[in-house]
């Protein structure tokens, strides 16, 4: 612009001083000035802009941790140990395998239990003896002597009467020891029972037996049946059997 500026002014000059010839020569001065410009314009505007300049990168920062080394033995650091890993797993197998053949091992026969010994029962004690006999003779016996024909009767008779007298002292000596009450009358009640039961088998076995008398006897023998009955039961659950 400025050259332009300048041909202008030196052709405006020119134009003044020297006339219609010099004009056309500045003219083609001025146009050739111009072109000039306008190729170094051209030349300017398509002249790429360099890139300004950068900063270098910075270097290494010297305070930055020194690379480390493998060690030595080459275990890779941080890596797994595989030594470990192996003995892990050795064991691991060999645990299993004791496991598995004990498993497989027949087991011993569990033992038999111990056969429970049956107890024998207690004997029963003497006041349980004395008061089942009691029973048994007032039951069966004095029954039986009465039913039974005179001659069989009266045998059999002279073999048992003992039980009845061993009876009578038996509960006497209880009565004695302080034992219950009832003790004392079952005695007494027991030697009038073989009284009434020698009574009633003379009486039977006579050659010209008496029925009334016979008849009477009975029914003293039963009135001491039915006492000695009473006295069994209340002594029954006052023993220990």
């Amino acid at each position: 612009m400025l050259l332009r500026r300048c041909a202008v002014s030196a052709a405006l000059l020119a134009l003044v001083a020297g006339g219609a010839p010099t004009f056309a020569t500045t003219t083609a001065a001025t146009t050739t000035a111009t072109a000039t410009t306008v190729t170094s314009t051209s030349a300017t505007a398509t002249t790429p802009d360099e890139p300004a300049p950068t900063d270098a990168p910075a270097g290494p920062d010297a305070t930055a941790p020194a690379p480390t080394t493998p060690d030595d033995d080459g275990s890779g650091g941080d890596g797994p140990d595989l030594v470990a890993i192996a003995v892990i797993v050795v064991g691991v197998v060999a645990l299993l395998a004791v496991l598995g053949a004990l498993l497989r091992r027949p087991g011993r026969p569990a033992p038999a239990p111990p056969t429970a010994t049956p107890r024998s029962p207690a004997p029963p004690s003497g006041d349980a003896n004395l008061l089942s006999t009691a029973e048994w003779i007032v039951d069966r016996l004095s029954l039986e002597l009465m039913g039974a024909e005179p001659t069989a009767a009266t045998s059999r008779w002279s073999v048992e009467r003992s039980r009845l007298d061993n009876v009578a002292i038996g509960a006497r000596q209880r009565f004695v020891e302080g034992s219950d009450p009832n003790w004392q009358p079952l005695g007494e009640s027991m030697s009038a029972l073989a009284a009434a039961l020698d009574t009633n088998l003379a009486l039977r076995s006579r050659a010209q037996p008496d029925a009334q008398l016979i008849a009477e006897s009975t029914q003293v023998v039963n009135r001491h049946r039915a006492y000695l009955q009473q006295l069994i039961a209340a002594l029954g659950p006052t023993i220990r059997r």
